[in-house]
């Protein structure tokens, strides 16, 4: 069968123009997952902006924020660090979050940032929202039945209260806040107070501490404050690498079971010589093990 060369120049037309078609497809994918890939690499290992919530008058302050935990979570439960199913189980019975079928559906970053301190006024534990479009349809949909009521809207943030226990949860932006007044008698005005402190002074917050910024500049994912100074601990290597604002301190440093023994865990011998090497270095691993395990000490206000 003879075609015409005009046929011949239509039909490259058309296979040109249907391979431009498919290569722009192709490109539009490949810059979409590279997008994606991004964005989800930089939402889990970039520094957090959680700790801009807290005041500069926090008694104390202490920030976890690893993907190393991020790593826990996907791997089997024989081989995930000591404590940290405790750690999780702790985590889901905050009220509220102990109504989600999964971390996702409120719209929060249950694992990989959270942020613990206490003010004059009582007690905090704060973690990143990912979504307050899905936060507010969870607590307007699905409100737990040990919640007061359906959340109450001001103008710097959203909350509702327990009905059996005098906490409050509040939420805005990319950060919620569990809280708990150290007086147990209800006063809803101080709550909100307290609440409004949190949420409007980010310019007055502890975050604007130089020597406290020069922790997250050392890459630290835990990083605890008080009293006018703090360390941090980088997990990146085999050994816990200890980072402290007292310059005295570098040169007479803690023992990195310190903040544990403060936390009310008790040592034996044989834990400290299992635990430490003989220059009293501990492993990243080991570290993270212990962290997971006194998690449960800061969080109890919050669930008991």
């Amino acid at each position: 069968m003879r075609h015409s060369a005009r046929y011949f120049a239509v039909k490259m037309q058309k296979d040109k123009g249907f391979r431009r078609r498919v290569l722009t497809l192709i490109t539009v994918v490949l810059i979409t997952a590279g997008v994606v890939a991004v964005y989800l690499a930089y939402g889990v290992h970039s520094r957090s902006n959680l700790p801009l919530i807290v005041p500069k008058n926090a008694k104390w302050f202490y920030h976890f924020q690893s993907r190393q935990v991020d790593e826990a979570a996907r791997q089997s439960a024989d081989s995930r660090p000591l404590y940290y199913d405790s750690f999780y189980y702790t985590l889901i019975k905050l009220p509220v979050l102990h109504n989600a079928k999964d971390a996702g559906q409120p719209g929060i970053y249950l694992m990989t940032d959270l942020v613990l301190f206490a003010d004059d006024k009582g007690w905090y534990a704060a973690l990143t929202v990912t979504s307050e479009e899905k936060l507010n349809a969870f607590c307007r949909d699905k409100v737990p039945s040990d919640l007061i009521h359906a959340p109450i809207v001001r103008p710097e943030f959203t909350y509702v209260k327990s009905k059996t226990r005098n906490l409050y949860f509040a939420y805005k932006h990319k950060a919620c806040v569990f809280y708990v007044p150290y007086d147990t008698t209800a006063n809803t005005v101080a709550a909100e107070q307290a609440l409004q402190s949190v949420f409007t002074q980010r310019d007055s917050s502890i975050y604007n501490i130089q020597k406290l910024q020069d922790l997250y500049d050392k890459d630290c994912q835990l990083v605890y404050w008080a009293e006018g100074s703090g360390h941090g601990v980088n997990l990146s290597a085999d050994r816990a690498q200890f980072y402290y604002t007292d310059s005295a301190r570098m040169k007479q440093p803690l023992s990195p079971l310190y903040l544990f023994s403060k936390s009310g865990i008790n040592f034996s011998e044989q834990d400290i010589d299992r635990l430490l090497d003989k220059n009293n270095r501990i492993k990243s691993r080991d570290y993270l093990n212990q962290t997971f395990r006194v998690m449960y000490y800061y969080l109890k206000p919050f669930v008991k």
